[in-house]
């Protein structure tokens, strides 16, 4: 994450019955960044072809990516992870699958990076990270099968940021996260975890990392 412009950064990751994912990035920006994310590599895999496309309007551009995998070992992240971990089967295995879905999204460096442009200490580089993105927002959401049973409490700086949930239980629920982008990058890690039950294809795994950065 550059600090040297505003951007609204989306993430979202699609969970299907068969166990099959998808992961899709947009990132949007004015001036220099914006010119900077007509071409930019937005998202690594290390199977399956990621679809990238940019579009501009009225000066705004935004960059978006996607990719669509068998499995979250065939996606490599830096900065992420994601996992799904199964907790239980009800009906002696003839039910449905119990499972978390877990991401912790690592801003640690884009924080670091943010109080050593400031030359300030934590309090007041958090400060200034929040009035250079006050305009600009960060969404992460997750699209489920089935039920959702719980979603963890995301606080951040003593707020609380709840999602919305949107589907049904027969075409997946969709939460959504959506905070002003400065209070995402206030934080070192972001974690991210709900708790479902469906019928279908379901086991434990992780993506794989990608880069330095350790989660």
């Amino acid at each position: 994450i550059c600090l040297s412009g505003c951007f609204d950064l989306a993430q979202k990751v699609s969970l299907n019955r068969d166990g099959s994912e998808r992961y899709d990035v947009a990132v949007s920006s004015t001036g220099i960044v914006g010119d900077a994310l007509k071409n930019a590599d937005l998202l690594s895999s290390a199977r399956g072809h990621v679809t990238k496309r940019t579009i501009v309007r009225n000066g705004n551009v935004t960059r978006l990516a996607s990719v669509g995998f068998a499995r979250l070992s065939d996606l490599g992240l830096s900065d992420e992870a994601i996992s799904v971990s199964i907790t239980g089967k009800t009906f002696f295995g003839l039910g449905p699958t119990h499972a978390v879905f877990r991401r912790t999204f690592l801003v640690q460096n884009a924080k670091r990076a943010g109080e050593r442009h400031a030359r300030t200490n934590d309090e007041t580089g958090n400060a200034v990270i929040a009035g250079l993105f006050a305009n600009h927002r960060y969404t992460f959401s997750v699209t489920l099968p089935g039920s959702i049973e719980w979603i963890a409490p995301l606080n951040i700086n003593g707020m609380t940021i709840k999602p919305r949930v949107t589907g049904d239980m027969f075409h997946g629920h969709t939460i959504t996260w959506r905070m002003p982008l400065g209070l995402a990058l206030s934080k070192q890690l972001l974690h991210f975890a709900v708790g479902f039950s469906a019928y279908g294809s379901f086991k434990d795994e992780q993506t794989i990392p990608r880069g330095s950065a350790s989660l």
